[in-house]
Parts: C-alpha cells; structure tokens; sequence
C-alpha cells in the first residue's frame, strides 16, 4: 500500500500525487490519501509494498503527529521502511524531522503524470522490494578504474533511501581470473539472488575483469535488467557497452570518463544514472505486475487452475482436467522489450528441468513481434515453445492452443 501523508495546504497536490500513482499502479497497488495534521495510524498489517510519501511545503511547521505517524511506519518495519519525502517549496529544505535522514524530493509539475519522475522513483522503490525486503541494486566495478565511480553512486543511492550492494571484491595483482577462495564468489552469488537491478560501471578495463563476466551471466540467468553506465574517453567515438551480450538490449548511460580516479561525479551525472535506472525499474514493476495478472485472468477465467513456479523468473503453471483430457501448460510472462533473446534461453533452461507439459508459452509485453522476428527467436532454440503477446492469450486458449502456430 501507499500513504501519501500530506502536510496542511498540500492536499491538491497529493491528490494530483496520488491520482497518477493509481493510473500507474492500478489494480497492483492501493493508494491511500491521510492528512498529517489529523492522528492516524497505517491502515493495514506491514506489507512488502508499503511506501509512505510524506507531502510538505514546510518542514519546520510539519505537525507532530505527522512526525509520529512516520515514526511509527519505519518502527514497524524495523529498519526497512521505504520512505519517499516530497518537498513542494521552491527553496531548499530539508524533510520533517522524522524523515531527516532521507533525501528530499523536490516536486516537479512539469515532470508530475502516470510517467514522470516522481512516479518512476516510486515505481523503482517499488522495484526494489518485489522480490522481498533484502532486495537491492547490485553495483558491478572494476575496482582499477571504476572503485571511486562505485562507491559515489552507493552512497548517493543510499541519500535517496535505495538499497545498493556494491562488490568489494578485489581481484589480486590486477589479474583477470576469479580468485580461488569460493566465499567470494558465494557472497556475489548470493547478492546477486538477492538484487533486483545490476548498475554495470562499463569503464575500460571492466571487459577484462572475469569478475564481471560472471557478474553479467548470473545476471542474466536470473533474468536481472542490467543497466550499463559507459564510460569512455571524449577521443572515443565508440557508443554503447562493451559488452556484446549488453548492446543487444539498446539501454544504457553514457558517461565522459573522468580525468582523474578520483574525480567525482557532478550532481547532475548522479542524477541522470538514478533516473534511468529508476525509470527501467519501474517499467519493469509494472509488467511483473501486469502481465501475470492478465494472463492469470485468463487462465482462470477459462477453468484451469493457476500456480506459481517460480515467481522470480515469472514462470507459472495452468492446468485444467475434462473427462480424458488435461491440459497442463508452462507459461513464462517475459518482462523485458525489445530483445527477448535471454529471458529465451532460460525459459527453455527452466523447461528441461521442469514437470512435462502439453504447452509452453512464452509471452511478452510491449509492441507486437513481427512475425519474422517470432521466428527469429523461435529458431535459437530446439524445444517447441508458442509465442505470443498477453493481448493474443484469450484467442489462443479458446482455440484448445491450435491457431498458433508452434517454432
């Protein structure tokens, strides 16, 4: 759920806040509009998709059971409270005292709507807890010429209240081999189950880190979105990572290498990583969101019975039983657009280890695939597997899965 906590002579805007987050988010997430001038306490039991937005003009005279409200919200959660503190003044003030310790920010009528900048901080705060509370961006570096980038973006991540894992592993003598003790590894191995997003520091000597390749590879295993923040020298006419595997995907920052190791990041270079990375987050949330919804309504709604496999790798099973007949499906909900390629590969990993089944979908968002590209990727792979937009699922299952055609 979704507090927005207004200050006295706010209310229009949080309503105009509170609207956008419901176009956003409808039927995902519920919005609650609750003044802080008026003592209250949070509606329902602590849920992983709690966020407060705490609405002021002034924070000198925010009330104080404004502040105990938002006290109590981040006590109940010990620790793991998301909290978005919006400012409506044009002068720079710092948040209600029990939000001190959480970067402001400022609002934006110019950059208010369902897909503006405070919707997708929202949507990538969001982002960040689907998987479960622990959940965090992973920061990928290669500690020669990326540490200081790194640790700049960690910290100014953790000003704005996102939890950020960065890799302290350091690779002995600059060599470009995995170091053999296995509890480092492990501790990648395991943060990287537990991330929701890997920022990718593309500086130049990051391709030979093997470090990162195993970075990027368990990434996509997991079906992480990686984001790319390349680096390069002005001379360097080249565009895009320098990762092949990354350039497919056509999303990443570019960023002019600094002179120095040591020189930081302006203000509006940090700006523009979290943006982006903010925005790819919330487009994501929306679609783990929105696409197995859809197609659960589907299934349901034709008599077959739903469950979740594996609800990380959106893979999920429909079953349905008629004298004689059952019809057992394996569909996974792709969240990613255009370049399908990967999430692909797993899916055809998941179904050789999976039960056996009479169909396997594989089912996608954004624009329709044409079919020359469905062919495309129907072809990188032996198993038989239908392909098909969500929009496409009801004809499908009406036609007892016959009027489209299989790779």
């Amino acid at each position: 759920m979704i507090v927005v906590l207004y200050q006295k002579g706010c209310f229009r805007i949080a309503r105009s806040i509170a609207s956008d987050l419901k176009t956003a988010f409808a039927e995902f997430v519920s919005v609650r509009l609750i003044p802080a001038d008026a003592p209250s306490k949070w509606l329902e039991d602590p849920s992983w998709d709690d966020l407060l937005v705490a609405v002021y003009r002034d924070s000198q005279t925010f009330s104080d059971s404004g502040n105990g409200f938002i006290e109590e919200y981040i006590n109940q959660r010990n620790g793991q409270a998301t909290l978005l503190p919006v400012s409506l003044s044009s002068e720079p003030q710092k948040p209600p005292a029990a939000a001190a310790a959480i970067k402001a920010l400022e609002f934006n009528a110019a950059a208010s709507g369902p897909s503006g900048r405070l919707v997708n901080r929202i949507g990538g705060m969001l982002g960040l807890r689907w998987q479960g509370r622990d959940s965090s961006v992973f920061i990928s570096y290669r500690a020669q010429d990326g540490a200081e980038i790194a640790t700049q973006i960690q910290e100014y991540l953790a000003s704005l209240g996102h939890s950020a894992f960065l890799d302290q592993a350091k690779e002995d003598d600059h060599e470009t081999m995995i170091l053999p003790g296995r509890a480092v590894q492990e501790e990648i191995d395991h943060a990287l189950e537990n991330a929701t997003m890997v920022l990718l520091i593309d500086t130049p000597s990051a391709p030979d880190s093997k470090w990162i390749d195993h970075e990027v590879n368990t990434a996509g295993s997991l079906l992480l979105p990686v984001l790319p923040i390349c680096f390069r020298e002005l001379a360097d006419r080249k565009r895009g990572p320098r990762f092949p595997s990354l350039f497919a995907l056509q999303r990443w920052v570019e960023m002019p290498l600094p002179a120095k190791s040591s020189q930081p990041l302006s203000q509006k270079q940090l700006e523009e990583i979290v943006e982006e990375a903010e925005q790819y987050l919330c487009e994501v949330f929306q679609r783990k969101c929105r696409v197995p919804f859809l197609v659960e309504r589907e299934f349901v709604s034709r008599g077959f019975a739903w469950n979740v496999l594996d609800k990380r790798l959106l893979m999920f099973q429909s079953t349905k039983n008629v004298p004689r007949i059952a019809t057992n499906v394996i569909s996974h909900c792709s969240v990613f657009d255009p370049n399908y390629g990967p999430a692909m590969k797993r899916f055809m990993e998941f179904l050789k280890e999976a039960i056996r089944c009479n169909f396997s979908l594989f089912i996608y968002d954004g624009n329709l695939l044409p079919t020359s590209q469905l062919e495309t990727i129907a072809d990188m792979h032996d198993e038989p597997v239908v392909i098909l937009h969500h929009q496409e699922l009801a004809t499908l299952i009406d036609s007892h899965f016959t009027t489209l055609a299989t790779a």
